[in-house]
């Protein structure tokens, strides 16, 4: 479900591009460093930008150095260092992606989840003393999420309920040094991210969720077990409208909420995902292009 929150490159300036690469780098190596190198490879964007978001309502120093990767280790790249953001972001990946090989094992998935889930519960367990009260929230939103699937919600808004409340909990990062007022609105728009996440997911999976016979709230709001695949071709057209209003009056809530926001640094960056980057993906996604959402190497 992770991979719709990234800077649309070609509209971003260079200066601003090797700074994400940065902070991508940085965190890839603090989830590597805290977590073991195979942790590694559960890295996504919307960690990466969660780090770089926080970041920028900051008054901190950046510490940037030129390191060498286990990819390449010949050919140094700028890496942000020592940073409480990325080392936040890494935590919480650590929580996010150990409760995913849970869920896909409970669910009976894959073979492989059951033993992803016991390799990554040690790093779950050091994660869950950092932010025990947090993680025990994001449980219990998971656990919510997995009973309205287990029930075949029929609504869309209230299956994307949960997965909104675990990203606004992520987000609430409890030492910035904001304002009451603006620490409010960083609640907002990670709240409308999680959302804007959960529907555009719904709506690119549904029509492999209907062949395979996944639950899809989509699915059951519009009744799809009732029709023929004649009324169903029609019924796909009515949901992209469906989908295209409500993501884009979601979009212009999180835009809105952003320009009320004081950010110190990383503006480039933030500013071309936030006008730019998700617009570019939910019109992709909108188009039909199914292109994979995962991991990214630079």
């Amino acid at each position: 479900m992770f991979g719709y929150i990234k800077p649309y490159k070609p509209e971003m300036k260079i200066k601003d591009y090797d700074v994400f690469k940065a902070y991508y780098c940085g965190l890839c190596k603090e989830i590597g460093r805290k977590y073991g190198e195979i942790s590694r490879l559960t890295l996504n964007y919307e960690l990466t930008y969660l780090a770089i978001f926080l970041s920028g309502l900051s008054d901190e120093i950046v510490d940037m150095k030129l390191e060498g990767c286990i990819i390449n280790p010949f050919k140094k790249k700028p890496v942000i260092k020592e940073n409480p953001y990325v080392k936040y972001a890494a935590d919480m990946n650590a929580i996010l992606v150990y409760y995913k090989f849970l869920d896909d094992k409970a669910d009976g998935k894959a073979t492989a989840s059951s033993f992803l889930e016991f390799l990554f519960r040690k790093q779950f367990k050091k994660s869950y003393k950092l932010y025990a009260e947090k993680a025990q929230n994001i449980k219990k939103y998971l656990t919510t999420l997995q009973n309205l699937e287990r029930d075949k919600c029929s609504s869309v808004d209230e299956a994307a309920e949960p997965f909104a409340n675990i990203l606004r909990e992520v987000f609430l990062y409890e030492n910035l040094n904001i304002d009451d007022e603006a620490y409010k609105k960083v609640e907002e728009i990670a709240y409308h991210l999680g959302r804007y996440i959960y529907i555009l997911d719904a709506y690119n999976d549904l029509k492999d969720d209907i062949k395979n016979g996944n639950y899809n709230p989509f699915i059951y709001q519009y009744n799809f077990t009732d029709k023929d695949n004649i009324e169903i071709n029609n019924v796909i057209e009515e949901i992209k409208e469906w989908t295209k209003f409500n993501l884009s009056f979601t979009l212009s809530a999180i835009v809105k909420l952003y320009e009320q926001l004081r950010f110190k640094k990383n503006i480039g960056i933030i500013d071309n995902i936030f006008r730019i980057g998700l617009y570019m993906e939910f019109m992709r996604i909108m188009e039909g292009d199914k292109s994979c959402r995962t991991r990214t190497k630079f």
